[in-house]
């Protein structure tokens, strides 16, 4: 069971995600191109684009609880950031977030299935965000231990762990 909680953002999040997905993806043009795996076709913008407003609005999640100590990834870097999105301070632990979007139509939470079993990436949660409308999105908690449970799916261009949301959720 999925258990979702509903937060408001800034309108702006969605034009200054536009803005900052051209970006990256003119400074990640050479790992996603058509010669690598990681390559998205014509979907790179879009999914730039997602993934930055997830990482903002986790951000204005953090930042909208008092007390909340955390250290978040550049949004734009030379490379794509290897390690957690969000380091987020816990009771006498730190947990690593890996913020993932979900497009406000998606069907599905999915975790790429080499990432999610990359030990050189430490992540110890995931933080799924899917936009609801333009001021309403909603976002879920996952350990990583428990996507490790998931089905395992070939999605448009890879294989990942996918969690589908059911209709009533």
């Amino acid at each position: 069971m999925i258990k979702w909680k509903n937060t408001t953002y800034p309108s702006t999040f969605i034009g200054l995600s536009d803005e900052l997905a051209k970006v990256r993806s003119m400074l990640s043009a050479e790992i996603y191109n058509d010669k690598t795996e990681k390559y998205r076709g014509n979907q790179e913008h879009s999914i730039q684009s997602l993934g930055i407003f997830a990482e903002l609005v986790a951000r204005h999640i953090m930042d909208s609880n008092r007390g909340v100590k955390y250290k978040a990834a550049p949004l734009i870097d030379k490379k794509p950031v290897v390690g957690a999105d969000i380091i987020l301070e816990g009771i006498g632990e730190l947990n690593y977030v890996d913020v993932k979007g979900i497009r406000s139509n998606g069907n599905a939470l999915r975790v790429n299935f080499k990432a999610h079993n990359n030990t050189k990436k430490k992540v110890t949660h995931y933080l799924f965000i899917q936009p609801l409308n333009a001021l309403y999105a909603r976002f879920c908690w996952f350990k990583h231990e428990d996507v490790s449970d998931w089905d395992v799916v070939m999605s448009t261009y890879t294989e990942c762990y996918e969690l589908v949301i059911p209709k009533n959720n």
